[in-house]
């Protein structure tokens, strides 16, 4: 069988029967609107049915957005981020699209060896904020599959209407939440406290129930050009994601570091929770809710 070639300087591509194929050079949005990037015109399909989210140099993710028929992957329905593989089928709507991805040695792309490997790495100061869904595991028990898809990827949508209505950029997409970033600006502060007081808002509606965290830090950040995205790395990143795991063993839904704290008063009022070890790092460490 012979694959579809891409257009010229695509590493990824959507192939479907008559339509010529769809390179995918980062982010891609599926749905009906004339404004995605994949157009599917078909009233089984949503106005914004899906995504394609680019994590790190080569991985791609498909993400439904709570829409009402579903996404499906190989022939089941998706109800978190599933990573894609070349020769993966997504099925939505009555639209078959095969996902091809030229391999990391770079076979069938025309990208030159320095625009694949050239990474540009810099410190920068950032808000970080992760979030993820409180007991994903018996909220899969106690809610049918179509519900549970039509639920979790209803928050994924809000939530990264909110995260980028408010300048944010999700990052990446985990199993059950996500990472979400502003580099740090005096004009980004209100948005990170807007943002704040928008996820409130959905967590108030506990559909489905989920935990916010917010900390503030220097990040090693770094984007590779053929792909126009940006990964972050480095002790504060690592910082964030134990501060979520800390926020779930308290039970707590929303907790942000001493420096997210410091810089949030008084647009986020923030009161001190207690000081606590966290894996691999060294002393304790107050957190503050709000």
């Amino acid at each position: 069988m012979n694959t579809p070639e891409p257009a010229p300087y695509a590493s990824a591509w959507l192939h479907r029967d008559g339509a010529p194929p769809v390179p995918v050079t980062g982010n891609c949005s599926l749905g009906r609107a004339i404004a995605n990037d994949v157009v599917l015109v078909d009233d089984r399909v949503s106005r914004r049915h899906a995504t394609l989210h680019t994590q790190g140099v080569h991985e791609l993710w498909l993400i439904d957005l709570g829409s009402r028929n579903g996404s499906y992957h190989n022939d089941r329905r998706v109800s978190q981020p599933t990573r894609l593989r070349d020769g993966d089928v997504i099925q939505i709507g009555p639209f078959r699209l095969v996902f091809h991805q030229a391999s990391s040695t770079g076979e069938r792309t025309a990208l030159s060896p320095a625009d694949q490997t050239q990474v540009d790495l810099r410190s920068l100061a950032c808000w970080l904020m992760v979030a993820d869904i409180a007991g994903s595991s018996a909220l899969a028990r106690e809610r049918a599959a179509e519900e549970l898809a039509v639920i979790v990827g209803g928050w994924f949508a809000r939530c990264k209407e909110v995260i980028e209505d408010n300048g944010g950029t999700i990052n990446k997409y985990l199993g059950d939440g996500w990472l979400a970033y502003w580099p740090a600006k005096d004009s980004s502060l209100p948005h990170v406290a807007q943002t704040l007081r928008d996820l409130r808002q959905i967590q108030d509606e506990g559909r489905p129930p989920f935990r916010v965290v917010i900390h503030h830090g220097v990040v090693v950040m770094g984007g590779v050009p053929s792909s126009g995205e940006e990964s972050l790395a480095g002790p504060e990143v690592n910082l964030v994601f134990r501060q979520e795991k800390l926020a779930g063993n308290l039970g707590l839904p929303r907790l942000a570091s001493q420096a997210a704290a410091s810089l949030l008063h008084p647009q986020i009022p923030c009161s001190l929770s207690g000081t606590h070890p966290l894996s691999g790092q060294e002393g304790l460490h107050s957190f503050y809710t709000f």
